[in-house]
């Protein structure tokens, strides 16, 4: 390679195109997989991938998979993680940009920055386990998607050194808002928002929903057959394609085969502009909200930084210069930026790591479960010129315009953003970790808490225990004139225990209950006005009566046995 430029090759990944750019050849494939039994996995759909020649297991869906521990069932039953299934079509997509050569000394991979840490771990164990870059001298490298795309757009054409750039990422199901201070080595100032109801397949559907409703009102298509639900799914990937095509040209073609409808139906780049104008003005309104709720002023916003494959819009570019009066910086292939900056940071070498010591400082307003992992990139640094990424040979197919659980290996890198260590310069960093944990979680106050307890536990029981043994009498119940008093198990007249009734004494009656004599029982009651109630000792000859000691809770009943003393 000229230039003694190292031979690499930039991948990113997108939920609806997986991209790789070496210096002379840029691919782009479907996120649809083929596997084989007897030969490497292919990855693409046979209109973009003239290999796939042949019958095999095909599994889709697996981008939005990466890092969920619920594996991907696929059509033979057999289960597959979507972080490995995804390592095997990035290989295979490098083995395709390199015409299926040996692969490059250095690989950059590029995720979506919306991604959740665990999420970008999972990935990199993955990658991690391919032969190709499992370590040695072909290593690869991961970085959030805008950070690549700044490095794309600081070699070509250029960023402004100062100030607040929003990089928009159009993408096919959504389009993130990265801000970055150009001042501070393109630090990001807040986390990256994943706005989805702004998207290239909204895009298409919104074309398609044109187009059927001119139709309908014209009489010549019936959308209430059954029979036409074919027809939308084929002519909604030819609105994809007319979107495509009207980037770079006022008006197209396309073909449609529908019930009732067999023809040519022309489509104008003012139709769609007419169809993405309400969702563009909600996604702007959504940038102006999450340049305020960052704490940035307008006049700080230096330049808004357009990629992704709706960047190639023209009414996107205009609208957003309309709307924030700064600079709209585009790349000549937008939806390759990524994986131009990717194959740039990977021509750095392991020795240049300027990018992957930024994290996000303004998550305040993401919820901690939804933290977001983002990046920036020391871009002034590296005077590389764009190489020959920029204008590498296309074969994405799109036109260009003019505007299973595997553990990480020892030998991985280590993650993109270490978690920041919260510890307080005024004290050693011993005392910071024992600061760190909370007061009623220390072992010492753990300990003495749970003596505490015991203690008072102990003191409650020997208080009742004490009460019930060494108290006053018991007082039985009043009973009744003419009416014997009820006897307990053991014989002797039953007592209860509390103080006595307050009555009037006028009317008060209190009853005095006598022990039985050696000879007879009797039960005397005695009418009184002052006297509370009392209860006569026994005589010698009859024992005293003990009351029942009350049940402890917690403490199993007593029950004498037969033989045992009380039984």
């Amino acid at each position: 390679m000229a230039n003694g430029t190292r031979h690499t090759v930039g991948l990113s990944i997108g939920a609806t195109n997986l991209a790789a750019v070496t210096a002379d050849r840029a691919v782009t494939r479907k996120p649809v997989l083929t596997l084989y039994r007897h030969r490497q996995p292919e990855v693409g759909v046979p209109s973009e991938n003239p290999n796939l020649a042949e019958p095999g297991l095909i599994i889709t869906d697996f981008v939005d998979r990466v890092g969920n521990p619920a594996g991907i069932v696929a059509s033979d039953g057999s289960t597959y993680r979507g972080e490995r299934l995804m390592a095997d079509a990035l290989r295979a997509l490098a083995y395709a940009v390199t015409d299926r050569r040996a692969l490059p000394e250095a690989a950059a991979v590029t995720y979506p920055a919306h991604w959740r840490s665990t999420t970008v771990d999972a990935l990199r164990a993955a990658l991690g386990r391919v032969p190709e870059w499992s370590g040695g001298p072909q290593r690869i490298s991961l970085l959030a998607d805008a950070t690549a795309s700044l490095i794309a757009l600081q070699a070509n054409p250029g960023l402004p050194s100062r100030g607040i750039i929003a990089v928009l990422d159009f993408g096919g199901t959504g389009t993130s808002i990265t801000l970055v201070d150009a001042a501070n080595r393109y630090q990001a100032v807040a986390a990256t928002v994943r706005h989805a109801d702004f998207s290239g397949d909204l895009i298409d559907q919104a074309l398609l929903t044109h187009i059927v409703d001119d139709l309908s009102a014209a009489g010549s298509f019936d959308t209430s057959g059954t029979s036409a639900i074919g027809s939308l799914t084929r002519l909604r990937a030819d609105c994809r394609r007319a979107k495509e095509q009207l980037s770079s040209s006022t008006a197209t073609t396309l073909t449609a085969q529908l019930p009732g409808f067999s023809g040519d139906i022309r489509l104008t780049r003012d139709e769609l502009n007419d169809a993405i104008r309400q969702p563009l003005d909600t996604i702007i309104t959504v940038v102006r909200q999450t340049v305020e709720r960052s704490g940035i002023r307008p006049e700080d916003l230096a330049a808004v930084a357009s990629v992704g494959g709706g960047a190639s819009i023209p009414a996107i570019t205009t609208t957003l210069s309309d709307h924030f009066r700064v600079p709209v910086i585009t790349a000549p292939r937008p939806h390759l930026t990524a994986a131009i900056g990717a194959a740039l940071r990977a021509a750095r070498g392991p020795a240049d790591d300027s990018e992957t010591a930024l994290a996000s400082t303004a998550a305040a307003f993401i919820p901690p479960t939804e933290a977001v992992t983002t990046s920036a990139v020391d871009l002034e640094s590296s005077p590389e010129p764009a190489l020959a990424w920029s204008e590498a040979d296309d074969d994405s197919g799109i036109m260009p315009v003019s505007t299973g659980e595997y553990p990480r290996p020892a030998d991985a890198e280590a993650p993109l953003v270490r978690p920041p260590q919260k510890l307080d310069f005024g004290m050693r960093p011993s005392e910071a970790r024992r600061a760190a944990v909370a007061w009623y979680r220390r072992p010492v106050v753990v300990i003495l808490g749970t003596a505490l307890v015991v203690l008072a536990l102990g003191a409650a029981i020997m208080i009742v225990l004490r009460h019930t043994s060494g108290g006053p009498p018991a007082t039985p119940p009043s009973v009744a004139p003419g009416s014997s008093a009820p006897a307990t198990e053991s014989g002797a007249p039953q007592t209860t225990t509390g103080p006595p009734t307050s009555q009037p004494p006028s009317s008060t009656e209190t009853t005095t209950t006598q022990a039985p004599s050696s000879s007879t029982r009797t039960t005397t009651t005695q009418a009184t006005t002052t006297q509370p109630t009392t209860t006569q000792a026994p005589t010698s000859s009859q024992p005293p009566v003990v009351p029942p000691i009350p049940r402890i809770p917690g403490v199993p009943r007593f029950i004498p046995q037969p033989g045992t003393p009380g039984g």
